[in-house]
């Protein structure tokens, strides 16, 4: 190859070089964080339904709509944390947190998200409001959910009610934050089974009579 043919080669190899170089450089580790609820143990659990519930993926600002752990140093002021992810978005991530807890509960056989092509009665449609750690007046894990129920064949609303835990955290790192958020998540999801099981069951026994 002479000189004339490799100065092209070289020219166009040497951007690409910088392109890898700065690609490597941005690349920084970091930990994924995937919260898990607790399986109550409840020796005389409740009646089960033999309706079927679709959960649908909830509603989020584009602040709250991402996989990175958001903070709230201030009121007005948010932030990430730079070396921790959620195991997926939040409002999937909360989806499927949901699903568990029906599961959990063993009061209902036909429960998944909207996507999973289950042919349900109801559905479950959310919004998230808050899903951060705030650091006023001490750092905790703040989450607020704004529920509806609806008839899944009309989509007519048949219940709504918000929704909110808080925990304390030991700390102001991701660490301390995840375990917050994971106490939050299993005061409130709990509540929402309850919630939801008792006026869907309400619902179906309206429509049957």
């Amino acid at each position: 190859m002479n000189i004339r043919r490799l100065a092209p080669v070289l020219a166009l190899a040497l951007p690409l070089a910088a392109c890898s170089s700065l690609l490597n450089v941005q690349r920084t580790p970091f930990t994924i964080y995937s919260p898990k609820l607790a399986v109550a143990t409840d020796p005389t659990p409740a009646a089960r339904v033999d309706w079927q519930l679709a959960i649908e993926t909830p509603l989020a600002s584009d602040a709250l709509d991402t996989a990175r752990i958001v903070v709230m140093p201030s009121a007005g002021t948010i932030e990430v944390y730079p070396g921790a992810r959620w195991s997926d978005s939040a409002p999937a991530l909360l989806r499927n947190l949901i699903v568990q807890g029906f599961e959990n509960s063993q009061r209902i056989v036909g429960v998944g998200s909207s996507a999973s092509g289950l042919r349900a009665d109801y559905a479950l449609a959310l919004e998230v409001r808050d899903f951060q750690l705030e650091m006023n007046p001490a750092p905790h894990a703040q989450i607020r959910l704004q529920v509806r129920l609806l008839d899944y064949t009309s989509n007519r609303v048949l219940a709504a009610h918000a929704f909110s835990a808080e925990a304390p955290a030991q700390g102001s790192d991701a660490a301390a934050a995840f375990a917050a958020f994971e106490a939050a998540l299993n005061q409130l999801v709990p509540q929402l089974v309850d919630w939801s099981l008792r006026e869907g069951e309400a619902a179906h026994a309206a429509k049957k009579g």
